[in-house]
């Protein structure tokens, strides 16, 4: 078993930095958004298309300067993900990214393995439904139901 410290957690999907090395990225970004998700980015979220590499770069540079011992994927495409959740703002992105890794590993048993039917009997329960509409921008809306009796244990 290799050995671990209080940063590693490295699923399947998950490529480790190994001694702060710049590992090679397999896939680059590529922008699939249209053109209307493209304006919404830049409005609700401050992406900016020309700025976007850069961005990424500078949340990959901070990974491996603050957290040096953080086994964690690389990618533009997966450190993307943690920017726009957080606007864009690197500070708060790190952080996330930093939160998403130890609650990796405060739950082994949530995130290991983890299919729709490993949870099928919670989907049947109830306790998670689909509203039959979607939302006025056609998302549907997933709702929590916590007074269904359940046997979820």
């Amino acid at each position: 078993m290799a050995e671990e410290n209080d940063f590693t957690v490295a699923g399947p999907l998950e490529t480790p930095v190994v001694e702060n090395e710049v590992q090679s990225l397999p896939h680059a970004y590529s922008c699939t958004l249209t053109p209307e998700l493209v304006a919404k980015a830049r409005e609700e979220l401050q992406e900016k298309p020309e700025w976007r590499l850069r961005d990424v770069q500078a949340l990959r540079d901070m990974v491996l300067k603050d957290c040096p011992n953080l086994r964690t994927r690389l990618d533009d495409g997966f450190l993307l993900r943690f920017l726009r959740a957080r606007k864009f703002d690197y500070d708060k992105a790190l952080q996330l990214l930093v939160n998403y890794h130890a609650s990796r590993r405060s739950w082994p048993e949530v995130f290991h393995n983890l299919r729709p039917s490993t949870i099928k009997h919670v989907l049947d329960s109830g306790f998670l439904t689909v509203l039959p509409h979607p939302d006025p921008d056609g998302r549907l809306v997933l709702c929590l139901r916590p007074g269904i009796p359940s046997t979820v244990t």
